[in-house]
């Protein structure tokens, strides 16, 4: 299987019936938005409790960055420490129905670690090939829930690569977080919390860190099927930020092409947005575009005195690769892409507890 997500929207419920009509009252997390993912009847709910993650004011760090309306919405308080959960818990319960009983997955970390949990969860072995630079806390953790750790020394794509020769030689699912339609179904449960949410006050522009893009796009979705269904909401400024030292959407978007640029990658301790060549590059692009939302990156520098001035200020513990999304919001600031009143919301992605400093 080598599926990449073809983003054609899904016609909602009219807005006519509100939104009750969206949710299953019976379901929890991601589930209760059944009625609205693009997954199969027979698909089964694999759960553990995944999204409803709180969105909380940063009035101290936003101050500071000349901004009176800043938000996170904290997604490293999913079970496995990132919003990569929403995901996983879609592509497991998809590949289950199909009959997998073995699945095969490439991440940086956290993609790894969600995939092996909820395989763990719905009883199927999950063998997860990662780079040999992924930091000991993922690998550990990954390992953890049972999974078959496989290291493989090289770039990001040399372990998509290992990966993918894994799933060709048959007898096992190939549970790609940047390739199966299913993993932006589930995030687009980040998008539709958000939206219900933040009716009375949306959002003007909302920041994630990006290597394959996957969260954004599931935004990118849920807001256009609700525009589509009448809902009185609007796409808020997309913005996609990158590590200096990886950034082929970043150059891509400054140079005014549809595709990814090729780029030459140097280390950088932001490994989970390290990702040469994304599989869904040219659709990221889109959804920026369409949204009004621009492509940037930062510095390593730039990312370690964010991760400390929110910790310092706000009391949250963030991933390295998290910290890209918060120092881009000083640049976006002071570029005048924001204004001072503008309500921003940045994802927070994952935690530093996978990362910590050093």
């Amino acid at each position: 299987m080598d599926r990449v997500a073809t983003l054609e929207l899904r016609q909602l419920p009219s807005s006519k019936a509100g939104w009750p009509a969206l949710r299953d009252s019976t379901r929890t997390g991601i589930w209760k938005y059944r009625p609205v993912l693009n997954v199969a009847e027979r698909v089964e709910d694999v759960s553990l409790g995944e999204g409803d993650t709180p969105i909380v004011p940063l009035t101290r760090w936003g101050s500071e960055q000349g901004l009176q309306r800043v938000l996170a919405k904290l997604e490293y308080m999913a079970p496995t420490g990132s919003f990569k959960d929403r995901g996983a818990a879609a592509v497991i319960a998809t590949l289950v129905a199909d009959g997998a009983s073995a699945i095969v997955e490439d991440s940086s970390g956290n993609a790894g670690a969600a995939m092996a949990a909820y395989a763990a969860r719905a009883g199927i072995h999950a063998q997860i090939f990662v780079p040999e630079s992924a930091p000991l806390a993922k690998r550990s953790q990954i390992a953890g829930y049972g999974a078959e750790v496989v290291a493989v020394p090289g770039s990001r794509e040399d372990v998509a690569a290992a990966a993918r020769v894994a799933a060709d030689m048959g007898g096992v699912a190939y549970a790609s977080h940047a390739r199966h339609p299913a993993f932006v179904e589930g995030t687009k449960t980040f998008g539709f919390e958000m939206a219900s949410e933040m009716r009375a006050d949306p959002p003007r522009h909302v920041i994630f860190p990006v290597g394959n893009g996957g969260l954004l796009l599931g935004v990118w979705k849920a807001y256009r099927e609700l525009e589509a269904a009448g809902f009185d909401v609007r796409l808020p400024k997309l913005h996609a930020v990158q590590a200096r030292a990886c950034a082929p959407l970043a150059a891509a978007f400054e140079a005014q092409e549809s595709r990814p640029l090729p780029v030459t990658s140097i280390p950088t301790r932001a490994g989970g947005v390290a990702v040469g060549r994304p599989a869904r590059g040219s659709e990221v692009l889109n959804a920026v575009r369409t949204s009004g939302g621009s492509v940037l990156s930062v510095t390593d520098d730039e990312a370690q005195a964010a991760r400390v001035d929110v910790a310092r200020l706000e009391g949250l513990d963030l991933e390295f690769t998290t910290a890209v999304a918060f120092a881009a919001v000083r640049l976006l600031r002071h570029s005048g892409s924001m204004g001072a009143a503008d309500v921003v919301v940045v994802a927070a992605t994952g935690s530093g507890l996978k990362d910590p400093p050093g």
